[in-house]
Formats: C-alpha cells, sequence, structure tokens
C-alpha cells in the first residue's frame, strides 16, 4: 500500500520548489493531484498523486497522447492498477527526505567547486583539473522547504564521492535550516543518499501512454 505519511502539503511544497528550480508554472491542483505544465520536448504536462484516487484513472482515459506522464507516492503495482492497459510503467524512483545533517568529506585532489545563487536557485559545479564538468545539481529553497534536484555525477568521476561533496555544498547555502530537505531518487541515487542519512518516504511511480490509440 502507499506510505500514508506522504502529506499532499509537503508534497506540493516541494512541486513547487521543483517548479522554481527548472523555471516552470506553479502546480495547479486537479484530480485530486498536482498538475505541472512542463511544456518541453519531452512532456506536455504530469500530474503527481499524494495516493491512489479516482482521479487517476478518471484523468488517464481523457489522455490520447504520450508525452503526458501521470506520478504516484506508490508503487508501481498500486499505479499500474489504476491505470488503462495502454499505459506504461517506468522504473521506479523514490520520495526522500533528509533526517540528519550530511557529513563533511573533501574535495578529492585535482577538483575544483563553484556554488552559484540567484534567488531561490542554487547551482553547483564540481570541474576537473581539465575543466570537464564532473558533477552537478541544483537546489531551491522556499519558506516551506529546501529541495535538490538534477543530481548527476558524469560515468568517468563516479565513486570519488562527488556526490556527497556536492549534496554537502548545497545544503550548506539553505538559509532556513528549520525546513525539510526533500529530493527524487533513482534507485542508484537512493543507495548513495541512504549512505548520507535520508529516508525514504514513499516509492514513486511514473507512468505515461505507450502510443496514441
Amino acid at each position: 500500500m502507499s506510505n500514508p505519511s506522504v502529506d499532499p502539503t509537503i508534497l506540493n511544497a516541494w512541486l513547487s520548489a521543483r517548479s522554481v528550480a527548472r523555471g516552470l508554472p506553479m502546480p495547479v491542483h486537479e484530480h485530486g493531484g498536482f498538475r505541472v505544465d512542463t511544456n518541453s520536448d519531452a512532456e506536455i504536462a504530469r500530474w503527481v498523486f499524494p495516493k491512489v484516487a479516482p482521479g487517476i484513472e478518471e484523468l488517464a482515459r481523457t489522455i490520447t497522447e504520450p508525452r503526458y506522464f501521470l506520478k504516484l507516492c506508490g508503487t508501481a503495482d498500486e499505479l499500474q492498477g489504476a491505470l488503462p492497459k495502454a499505459w506504461k510503467i517506468y522504473a521506479p524512483s523514490y520520495f526522500m527526505r533528509a533526517k540528519k545533517e550530511p557529513p563533511a568529506r573533501l574535495l578529492p585532489d585535482r577538483y575544483a567547486i563553484e556554488i552559484k545563487r540567484v534567488g531561490a536557485v542554487i547551482k553547483a559545479r564540481i570541474t576537473f583539473e581539465t575543466g570537464a564538468l564532473a558533477a552537478s545539481g541544483y537546489a531551491a529553497e522556499t519558506s516551506e522547504v529546501f529541495i535538490y534536484d538534477r543530481i548527476v555525477t558524469e560515468p568517468e568521476h563516479r565513486r570519488k564521492g562527488l556526490g556527497h561533496v556536492l549534496m554537502r555544498a548545497l545544503h550548506d547555502t539553505r538559509q532556513q535550516p528549520g525546513t525539510p530537505e526533500l529530493l527524487v531518487a533513482t534507485e542508484d541515487g537512493r543507495a548513495l543518499y541512504s549512505t548520507l542519512g535520508w529516508e525514504t518516504i514513499s516509492p514513486y511511480s511514473t507512468a505515461s501512454m505507450t502510443s496514441a490509440p
């Protein structure tokens, strides 16, 4: 079953901060979830639901194109069970929350880190001595939450602790220490964040139409 601790208020706060980080419209409450109009080449819009609700199936039956995504704080099986057969389920992700301050870690030799804040959005970049980008990530801070977004370590620079350093550097920019720290992680990302003191609030499942009918 879906984890009952997924509070719609917290989910909306995370989505709102994610929109700030990506320059997207604010989420709109709709069908028992939250719609974000992403309007990119890969995605026109997404709806994110804090739990299984009748609105998921009702909405899915109105969608006839593959570039609309439905996301659920719940398992893939729960989401699949609420959708018509023409929908594809993607690899699982996880909605996560920090439980403690991440431990400090030194940046390895031959690497440099740059942190830049513009308003509520923070960008971090770690570069190798050649100037090549080794890792990067974003954070966004609102009055309600501090969220991490698009945390990436390039394949040739993995297993050197760069993701750890990056997360700590973003964490240290926080101006309101009492707010929750949130992110959505892939399976691999969850392993890293768990070592930094994060806990999984809920599975985070995604589906879209496989093709237009």
